[in-house]
């Protein structure tokens, strides 16, 4: 809720920086569904398409917790309210609303198109 009503300091960070909060979730997901597929094909057992999810999710999220903890601890002049309303306002709810049927669509997408042999 506090990141909620932080959101307005998004504006003051630019569009930019909102794009990237709604990209870069997507990029490190789709890496880590690409890595998790990898290593499900060396192993040469299939995962189910919600492990492909979980692992999406965990490389698309911001450390939610540990991030403004540290960032004020690390760079004390810079903005916490910036990287809670970014982490949790917009690449949190992201995930939780859009970015799950996305991850798991692409999932399938990826296991349909190369199937994993079993040994």
């Amino acid at each position: 809720m506090t990141a909620c009503k932080r959101l307005q300091d998004l504006r003051s960070a630019g569009w930019k920086f909102v794009l990237f909060g709604l990209i870069a979730p997507n990029v490190f997901a789709l890496f880590g569904i690409l890595v998790a597929h990898g290593y499900s094909m060396f192993l040469g057992h299939p995962f189910e398409i919600g492990s492909y999810a979980i692992i999406a999710v965990l490389c698309g999220s911001a450390s939610y917790i540990a991030v403004p903890a540290i960032q004020r601890l690390a760079i004390p002049e810079a903005s916490p309210t910036l990287g809670l309303a970014a982490s949790l306002g917009l690449t949190f709810s992201y995930n939780v609303t859009m970015g799950i049927p996305l991850y798991i669509l692409i999932a399938t997408v990826i296991t349909t198109a190369m199937p994993v042999r079993l040994c």
